[in-house]
């Protein structure tokens, strides 16, 4: 069954179909597949079923690049680039291609463990703004103002999705009317997961459990079991434990209170400074337990969200502050930073390495829907139950800084902040139309999004050439095993197509934002 399966699944013809058109072949293929994928698969029911990534041809390659680069070159430019790249094909193109194809045979992925060492764990810069990301709470409704007890429900939702991911009882995702399944391997290391520094590359450090989270407030670190006489906490009980850490009066310890901002600057100092003073004592045993937490939370002092009387200014603040914050209240090495605001607005933020952001994505789909829609809150604002006096507080995290380790904590913090001050954010809300009217018209919205972007730059510069050319997520990538999101170059002839008449428009239908 599995093999038939991964026969059916090697067929790919269907991704260079015309758009909205399904040919006979391929309707009859789809009910094949369907019939062997079984009614109600699991999370990982297709990863032995999935076909490996195939390596393709060196013209292909190249008349893809050519064809990738051509809008964004002069003639004669592209004239030399076409000469080399034809050079390439006929002299080290071939070695290369037998290199790749001898990596396909005993690797499962040729390309993989590349992409995720060279694109991100080798980097050298900062996590903050670079690579990690970001997502926000509902923006017109905020469930409850109490800080702890929107934490409380926030992390039981969060704790109640990993349940069922450790069950895979969460559904694998499909294309194609439901039909191709996708790559579920990045979803294993969404939990019990932290990015390592090293001083010439990363690693990623993933547990098969975790029973804690770790919870940053006023420069302190609290360290919060999960379970108590054998069960998950409720929300009421996290929600009291979160409110123990609010009204907690301690000051923190020398060099506590701006730590995280080593996460934030470059890796190498993190790397030594982490070797020299974190490898023992009660140092190690601090760290390790934001390394190994479930997850790491901040209760944050400042409140944000989306303001009517002023949209563009709390967006923007909402959306920096999830992004980067103050630089030292964000653990950015963690897979995942649960935000929990003054006024009861939620986000997180996320590293970028472990996974892409449509994986978060479904996450905090769960999260926001479970906590409005399942989970709820009393009439007062606080979590739906009762408190628990016989749970243990949360413990203090122990740490003994020197001097020396507190100014490379510093310099750290002096190159986020100025990292963080280069962003030029500016977030709006658009209502006119959403990605339902661009589904209608057969079109993808991600496609429209990237196409409107390079005619808002080339209305703004008046070319096509980009300092960087466009890039985005490409989801086919995941029909193979592991699946990876490589990057795929948007700029391409076709848009040059689809500009022309759209600048011939004189009056648009909506009104420009710059």
């Amino acid at each position: 069954m599995r093999y038939s399966l991964k026969v059916l699944l090697s067929y790919h013809g269907w991704m260079f179909a015309q758009h909205g058109k399904i040919s006979r072949a391929t309707r009859i293929w789809m009910g094949m597949v369907k019939i062997f994928s079984g009614r109600k698969p699991m999370l990982y029911s297709f990863q032995t079923s999935l076909p490996r990534l195939p390596v393709p041809a060196v013209q292909d390659t190249i008349n893809r690049y050519l064809e990738s680069v051509k809008p964004l070159m002069k003639e004669g430019d592209f004239t030399r680039m076409t000469a080399l790249a034809q050079d390439f094909a006929v002299n080290l193109g071939p070695r290369l291609q037998w290199y790749l194809k001898l990596k396909s045979w005993w690797a499962t992925n040729y390309v993989s463990d590349w992409w995720e060492e060279y694109i991100y764990l080798r980097g050298r810069g900062p996590l903050m703004v670079n690579s990690n990301y970001y997502a926000m709470d509902l923006l017109y409704i905020t469930p409850t103002h109490i800080q702890a007890a929107r934490a409380g429900n926030g992390i039981h939702a969060i704790l109640l999705y990993r349940r069922k991911l450790d069950r895979e009882e969460i559904k694998p995702i499909f294309l194609l009317g439901s039909t191709v399944p996708l790559c579920s391997a990045q979803w294993e290391r969404m939990f019990n997961t932290s990015r390592i520094p090293g001083e010439e590359t990363d690693t990623l450090q993933h547990l098969g459990d975790s029973r804690h989270i770790v919870v940053f407030h006023k420069g302190r670190y609290f360290k919060v079991w999960l379970y108590h006489d054998g069960r998950l906490l409720k929300p009421r009980e996290i929600e009291q434990q979160m409110q123990r850490i609010l009204d907690d009066p301690s000051e923190p310890q020398a060099g506590e209170a701006k730590l995280a901002a080593l996460t934030a600057g470059d890796r190498v100092p993190w790397a030594k400074c982490r070797q020299a003073y974190f490898g023992h004592g009660k140092n190690k045993q601090s760290l390790d337990a934001v390394e190994k937490a479930t997850f790491f939370v901040t209760l944050d002092e400042t409140e944000q969200g989306y303001r009517e009387e002023d949209p563009v200014t709390s967006m923007d603040s909402y959306a920096k502050s999830l992004l980067h914050g103050r630089c030292f209240d964000r653990w950015f090495d963690k897979s995942i930073t649960f935000v929990i605001f003054k006024n009861g607005k939620i986000g997180i933020n996320a590293e970028h390495s472990w996974a892409d952001a449509p994986i978060i994505g479904h996450l905090w789909e769960y999260v926001l829907a479970t906590d409005s829609f399942q989970l709820g809150y009393a009439e007062d604002g606080h979590c739906k139950g009762d408190t628990n006096p016989n749970i243990p507080y949360p413990t203090r995290l122990q740490w003994d800084i020197p001097q020396e380790c507190q100014e490379v904590i510093e310099t750290s913090l002096s190159s986020a902040n100025l990292l963080a001050s280069d962003v030029d954010f500016c977030s709006f809300l658009f209502s006119a139309f959403g990605k339902g009217l661009i589904k209608k018209c057969r079109t993808s919205p991600d496609a429209f999004v990237q196409l409107s972007l390079q005619l808002a730059h080339y209305k703004c510069c008046a070319q096509m050439q980009c300092s960087v050319p466009g890039y985005r997520f490409c989801p086919c990538e995941f029909c193979f095993v592991p699946g990876t999101g490589l990057g795929a170059l948007t700029v391409h002839s076709l848009g040059r197509s689809y500009r022309s008449p759209i600048l011939q428009v004189r009056k648009p239908r909506f009104r420009e934002v710059r």
